[in-house]
């Protein structure tokens, strides 16, 4: 006996719950987040406190202190200028958006290149493996963030080259909006990166 088909009409989500979800979805991501760096946080005092068997430092553990300046430097305009560009017109987000890009990948490359005139390694103590532990996840954390951002720009050219036809204009605000909020909070996380790996 064959089984006849059944067809279950679905009732599509109403389109103006995606901007709302997108705003939840962002700040939820954030909190994520937190909860996974926050470990390094942790795994940094911790260990600096017990110290133990004089290991937080092994030999000569010195950082380009030049280098994590420029890191932070470069994301926290990055930041400031897609989160400033949330609000105004598309041009002016297009232009934030590929300035938050270069900046974004520039701070990333420079974070790999500190890996190579690095003095020690990972072994080379608490702090060591804190350092590469907690720079190396955010870096790649820092490539999804940006791919995010290129999608908002892909999507605002795609826009202008189409005459602005065949796009949400309220949905891919709120893409970008969801987007730039997203990027301040990591830019912020690394901050305290630099405050803590850099300067305590």
């Amino acid at each position: 006996m064959e089984a006849s088909a059944v067809h279950l009409e679905l009732e599509p989500e109403p389109r103006h719950w995606q901007r709302r979800a997108l705003w939840v979805g962002a700040r939820l991501w954030c909190g994520s987040i937190s909860f996974f760096f926050v470990s390094f946080v942790f795994a940094y005092f911790y260990l600096k406190s017990l110290d133990t068997n004089h290991g937080w430092k092994i030999g000569h553990v010195t950082i380009a202190a030049g280098i994590g300046v420029s890191i932070a430097a470069l994301q926290l305009v990055s930041a400031v200028a897609l989160r400033l560009s949330s609000h105004r017109r598309p041009g002016d987000q297009l232009a934030a958006g590929v300035i938050a890009l270069l900046m974004g990948l520039t701070a990333v490359a420079l974070q790999f290149y500190e890996y190579t005139i690095l003095n020690f390694g990972a072994a080379s103590g608490g702090y060591a493996s804190v350092f590469f532990g907690w720079t190396s996840m955010y870096a790649i954390f820092e490539l999804g963030g940006l791919y995010w951002i290129e999608t908002q720009v892909a999507t605002m050219l795609r826009a202008r080259r189409n005459g602005g036809t065949g796009v949400d204009h309220a949905l891919a605000q709120a893409g970008f909006e969801a987007c730039s909020f997203y990027w301040a909070y990591f830019v912020a996380i690394g901050v305290l990166a630099y405050v803590i790996l850099y300067i305590l």
